[in-house]
């Protein structure tokens, strides 16, 4: 008999993804699912037909997002076109608000997660994996022309705030926001605002501000954490303690979305590795998840790359997630 287990794993379906992907989760038994949307689906028609497939296959969709959207320079950035892209990014919401589903996302890295290398590393087996060395990226340029200081970027993230979660209570969503990859304060002439723990602290407070301000009420707070274990870990002690930030965000309900990963070490220097091979004892994250009682989704963020004489993509996603799954069920069943 199968063990009841709170959490939720899932993986990621594409809005053009093949029944035969569709198929594929369901035979590793993943009933949850998100879906990125891509701009060619990202229309009221096309998102509710997308939903209507992925559920018929037997899949719940528990959140949703086009990156191209969310994460735009214009809306980051403070353009002039950012209530456009706003307004686009808000349209969205609603549709997938409306037809159920009931998470979204924020990203305050204005599309970068900058990256030093894709290849194999020392801690890879010889696969093909994201390396990230600060002494490279660094020495890069500004990757929009000039330098966006930490102010402009705050600024920029509240005015977002005051024109996002109107809709959010109007559809009853919640946004998940996930921290700036790698968790760095500056770098290609950006500051990054979501870098440690105190500073999502400060983002969820804000965003509660906000909210009372605009009238939205205070039974809900729209505002939540995917909780990107990678992220903390890449950042180390500046980041914070990865077990008492993530027990302290479980406990207050502000966790909507885990991505579970690990690295090689903290920075200046990681390399993404296998759940089993990175510095941090996983086990123990999964732990805390459980005795603290998270109910929402889980998910392998990044894998390694293999390539198509060694399984594929399809074959580095079901490692990674059989092996989340087992850690969870192992956690569980300390419990009971």
């Amino acid at each position: 008999m199968a063990m009841e287990m709170l959490m939720k794993p899932q993986l990621c379906v594409s809005s053009n993804a093949t029944d035969d992907y569709l198929r594929y989760l369901r035979q590793m038994n993943i009933s949850h699912c998100f879906v990125m949307f891509r701009n060619e689906e990202t229309n009221y028609d096309a998102v509710n037909r997308t939903l209507e497939r992925v559920r018929a296959a037997g899949l719940t969709v528990d959140d949703a997002g086009n990156g191209f959207l969310y994460k735009h320079p214009s809306i980051q950035l403070g353009l002039p076109d950012r209530d456009e892209w706003i307004a686009k990014y808000n349209d969205l919401n609603r549709w997938l608000g409306n037809a159920g589903v009931k998470v979204g996302y924020a990203t305050w890295d204005t599309g970068r997660v900058s990256t030093s290398w894709w290849k194999a590393g020392e801690h890879t087996h010889g696969a093909v994996g994201r390396i990230v060395d600060m002494n490279e990226i660094y020495a890069r340029k500004p990757a929009f022309g000039q330098e966006y200081d930490y102010d402009t970027m705050w600024n920029n993230f509240e005015y977002f705030l005051r024109a996002a979660l109107p809709v959010c209570k109007e559809v009853g969503m919640k946004l998940a926001l996930h921290p700036c990859d790698p968790p760095v304060r500056f770098y290609e002439g950006c500051a990054s605002i979501i870098i440690s723990g105190d500073d999502y602290r400060k983002a969820l407070r804000r965003a509660d501000e906000i909210q009372q301000k605009l009238g939205l009420g205070t039974d809900e707070h729209y505002l939540g954490i995917k909780f990107c274990c990678g992220c903390w870990l890449e950042g180390g002690e500046k980041f914070g303690n990865v077990l008492t930030d993530l027990a302290d965000f479980v406990q207050q309900k502000r966790v909507h979305i885990v991505h579970f990963r690990n690295v090689s070490s903290p920075l200046p220097y990681f390399e993404e590795t296998l759940l089993e091979d990175g510095y941090m004892d996983m086990y123990k994250i999964m732990d805390v998840l459980v005795k603290n009682g998270y109910d929402g989704t889980i998910y392998v963020d990044h894998v390694l790359r293999y390539d198509e004489q060694t399984g594929g993509e399809k074959t580095s996603f079901a490692y990674a997630t059989g092996y989340m799954k087992g850690l969870m069920a192992a956690a569980y069943h300390q419990q009971k």
